[in-house]
């Protein structure tokens, strides 16, 4: 009968009992217990196959200077490859996993758990953690993919299925953009998730910090979301334009109001151009402020409204004073 322990503890376990008896650490009395282990429940010899399996092709990829295969991975990573250094000749088998026992079981372990399985219907969420070559950490549920582009100057991340929590690097010059579908949420260094809805949607939380969600191509409709609060969209598929249709007569509708549309400004650009057409000035009491990179549709005449997303983008906090609003870091 089947035990109830999780599918998480039986994969650890079935990368130890790999681990030893690819090194050849198994004595009678283990093979014993080993058999014992995979009798005692009917899902320990398919976690056990599959882990035998992981180390195989680990050992492949260390021994023949090859990767392993990405395919059933829930990362897909792009980044500049490195220059190319003089390989060593391949250490034998026995002295390789005799002196990397530990690391071989801790890779085994992480890599293991990346490989796609069949879940089983009593089997609670399982998340994996994986940390970012920037510094990042992304924690992927169960059905979570993502694709990782890293560059010099940006970030991207697609998320291919699934939802995921992202604990983005403070890295002002790089900014963190997650897309899901066709929803894209930007980040410089702080806490929110990300779930695809749909073909098209998504759904973004943010637990620490602010971040900047709009739909398809359209970053000038930005919409700034703080800790705590949350947003789904589901643009629909784009459409042709339609020939504007002539205004039938009526009284006058009010005129909006002027805006100025940021686009991946240095806020200190677009402080002097609220403050050339504003009574009230806004004035940043940190320069580094000014270098941060802005993203929004705003009111000419609320420079407040401005202020407080730019604090908040900026990690600051906003005073007002006597004509002023002092932007300033915490």
């Amino acid at each position: 009968m089947a035990s109830a322990i999780s599918a998480g503890i039986i994969d650890e376990q079935a990368a130890r009992w790999a681990v030893e008896a690819a090194c050849g650490e198994l004595t009678a009395e283990g093979r014993a217990e080993l058999e014992v282990w995979l009798a005692a429940d009917r899902r320990h010899r398919g976690a056990y196959a599959r882990a035998r399996a992981v180390f195989l092709a680990m050992e492949d990829a260390v021994v023949g200077g090859r990767p392993p295969a990405r395919a059933s991975m829930p990362v897909l990573v792009h980044e500049a490859a490195a220059p190319a250094a003089a390989r060593p000749p391949p250490p034998r088998r026995g002295m390789f996993f005799g002196a990397a026992l530990a690391a071989s079981f801790t890779a085994l372990v992480v890599v293991g758990a990346l490989v796609a399985s069949r879940p089983q219907p009593s089997a609670p969420a399982v998340e994996h953690v994986v940390k970012l070559q920037d510094g990042s950490v992304a924690t992927l549920q169960r059905d979570a993919r993502i694709d990782v582009v890293l560059s010099q100057d940006a970030r991207r991340i697609t998320l291919l299925s699934g939802s995921a929590t992202f604990r983005v690097a403070k890295d002002q010059a790089r900014p963190f953009v997650v897309r899901a579908g066709e929803v894209s949420a930007q980040a410089t260094g702080t806490v929110y998730s990300v779930g695809r809805v749909g073909p098209r949607g998504g759904t973004v939380k943010v637990l620490e910090g602010g971040v900047l969600v709009w739909p398809g191509e359209a970053r000038e409709q930005a919409v700034l979301l703080r800790a705590g609060q949350s947003l789904t969209l589901d643009p629909p598929p784009q459409a042709r334009p339609r020939p504007e249709k002539v205004a039938s007569r009526g009284p006058a509708r009010p005129a909006a109001s002027p805006q100025i549309a940021l686009d991946d400004t240095p806020i200190g650009v677009a402080v002097t151009r609220f403050n050339r057409i504003n009574g009230t000035k806004i004035v940043l009491a940190d320069p580094a402020i000014g270098d941060i990179r802005i993203v929004g549709l705003f009111k000419t005449d609320d420079p407040d409204e401005f202020a407080r997303m730019a604090a908040a983008i900026s990690g600051g906090e906003v005073e007002r004073g006597d004509g002023v609003i002092i932007i300033k870091l915490r």
